[in-house]
C-alpha cells in the first residue's frame, strides 16, 4: 500500500470543498462545465512514454479498493494494455514525480482538466516546531498547476491547504480501508 491512493482520497475530499478544480471549460460554448463525479488522472511512466490512465469514481472506493486499481492500472499502462475506457473521462491529474526522484515540478495540466497535482518524494527533513526547537520529520511537497481561466491563486493555494490538512491528519481516511 503506497501512499498514492491516501493523496487521491484527500484530492477527492478537497475538490467536493473547491468543486472549480474539478471543472472543465467548454470553449466552443463559452462555458465551465463543473464535474459532479471524481475519475482521477494519474500520470504513469511507461518505456512508450507518458500515459494517464484514469481510476473512475475515486470518491465510492474504498482506500484498499483504490490502491488495488491504481495497481492494475499501472501494470497495465507499463504493458501497453490499457483499454480507451482506461484512458478517457478524467476530471483532475496527479503525477507522482516522486516515484522517479524528483523534488519540484510544475506538472503539465491534462486538458481539458482544470488542474493537475504534482506529488514529490518523501524526504526526512528538518523541521522547526512552535517553540524553535528542530526535529526530523517526514516532508512531502506538492505543486498544483491549474487553468487560470477556471481558477484563481487563492481557490488554488486553499484547494492545497486543503488536501495538506487531509494527509497529515489521514485517520478519517483509514475508516473506509
Amino acid at each position: 500500500l503506497s501512499y498514492l491512493p491516501f493523496v487521491m482520497k484527500a484530492v477527492v475530499a478537497a475538490l467536493e470543498a473547491f468543486p472549480q478544480l474539478n471543472a472543465s471549460l467548454d470553449e466552443e460554448n463559452g462555458e465551465i462545465v463543473r464535474k459532479h463525479y471524481y475519475n482521477l488522472g494519474m500520470a504513469v511512466a511507461t518505456d512508450a512514454g507518458l500515459t494517464v490512465p484514469v481510476v473512475h469514481e475515486v470518491d465510492r472506493l474504498t482506500v484498499l479498493e483504490l490502491a488495488s486499481e491504481i495497481n492494475r492500472l499501472a501494470a497495465a499502462a507499463r504493458d501497453g494494455k490499457l483499454t480507451q475506457d482506461d484512458v478517457r473521462g478524467g476530471t483532475f491529474s496527479v503525477t507522482n514525480i516522486g516515484s522517479l526522484g524528483g523534488l519540484f515540478s510544475f506538472p503539465i495540466i491534462n486538458v481539458p482538466e482544470a488542474a493537475i497535482l504534482g506529488v514529490h518524494s518523501i524526504k526526512r527533513r528538518p523541521v522547526v516546531l512552535h517553540d524553535d526547537a528542530i526535529v526530523a520529520r517526514d516532508m512531502l511537497y506538492l505543486s498544483l498547476s491549474f487553468d487560470h481561466r477556471l481558477v484563481d491563486g487563492a481557490e488554488g493555494a486553499l484547494f492545497t491547504g486543503r488536501v495538506i490538512e487531509l494527509l497529515e491528519t489521514p485517520e478519517a481516511m483509514m475508516l473506509d480501508l
